[in-house]
């Protein structure tokens, strides 16, 4: 059951992760620490961006053999896709909980998603 809610969050924040990195606004600098739109901080967004950008390469790499799959082997491509995908969460600091807690927000959240555009287009710090 677990599986199945991580793998439902990871592949709807999928779709989501393109449209949030392909539009362009412009950068708001802003605390790190302090709160941002659904009460997440810009750091956690930051990690929410880079544990997008790696779903989306999974997805893209998984999709294709999933096509043409038959039942135990596309069970087993699910199994490898769905695993690798909890990694990158993980790899971005985020729990696999707190990744699909945020992603739901942000598809639910006009300005949450605005803000997280501009935390993911704004420049480093130098």
């Amino acid at each position: 059951m677990r599986v199945a809610i991580l793998a439902a969050g990871l592949l709807a924040a999928s779709t989501f992760a393109a449209s949030a990195q392909a539009q362009t606004a412009p950068a708001a600098e802003a605390p790190a620490a302090a709160p941002a739109a659904g009460g997440f901080t810009d750091a956690e967004l930051k990690s929410f961006g880079e544990a997008m950008t790696q779903i989306q390469k999974i997805n893209g790499e998984y999709s294709p053999k999933l096509v043409g799959a038959d039942g135990p082997t596309k069970a087993t491509v699910q199994k490898e896709m769905i695993g690798k995908m909890g990694e990158a969460v993980q790899a971005s600091g985020l729990t696999p909980e707190k990744y699909n807690q945020m992603s739901a927000a942000v598809q639910k959240d006009n300005a949450l998603r605005q803000r997280l555009t501009q935390v993911l287009n704004a420049e480093p710090a130098a």
